[in-house]
């Protein structure tokens, strides 16, 4: 990229010119650089990361916050947050939990037979269903997450980070948690009684 002072003759320039440039400040200066059409790759290596992206991040988006609740936040969200390391943002630190195990494929293919063979399959959809949460579907997808699924990628985070919230034993693996646990899993991700 170039950096240009009184671009185009002038003081400053923003903008494309044709599809050939494209002005633009940067820092406090002004630069210039070959206009390029952004990529939006689709190929199965991207679109499988989406889905790990997404099985984790859709869970999060319905864990409240302090904002959200009267007092403290969720019993999840206190745990997470208690749980992150100083200078980092507790949705990113869960996230990068589930992430660092989920990178092997094999690991995901592993948590996905987890949770399809669990006896409570069907409770770990329900919850997720009260939670809000629907399957990801779609060509931004390499295969379809179920909702059931996504919610328990978020309680692995929440096993791989070994929290503590009183209701439910995050020290266990959730395919050995029963019908109660999950429950109070989805109550823990809503309140903070």
């Amino acid at each position: 990229m170039a950096k240009v002072s009184g671009p185009l003759f002038s003081i400053e320039a923003r903008g494309k010119i044709g599809n050939a440039v494209v002005h633009f400040p940067w820092k406090g200066r002004y630069c210039v650089r070959r206009w390029l059409i952004p990529s939006n790759p689709r190929d199965i290596d991207q679109r499988i990361v989406r889905q790990k992206m997404a099985c984790i991040g859709k869970p999060i988006s319905k864990i409240l916050t302090a904002s959200e609740l009267p007092s403290d936040g969720s019993a999840i969200y206190e745990g997470i947050k208690n749980a992150t390391p100083t200078a980092q943002i507790w949705n990113a630190y869960f996230t990068k939990t589930f992430m660092d195990f989920a990178k092997n494929e094999l690991n995901f293919t592993t948590l996905r037979y987890d949770f399809t063979s669990s006896t409570y399959t069907a409770n770990w959809d329900a919850v997720a269903a009260q939670l809000g949460l629907s399957d990801l579907t779609g060509d931004m997808y390499a295969t379809t997450i179920e909702s059931g699924l996504q919610l328990f990628a978020a309680a692995y985070a929440a096993f791989a980070l070994n929290l503590s919230t009183g209701r439910v034993d995050y020290s266990t693996y959730p395919s050995n948690w029963d019908d109660a646990d999950i429950t109070d899993f989805g109550s823990d991700i809503t309140s903070n009684t």
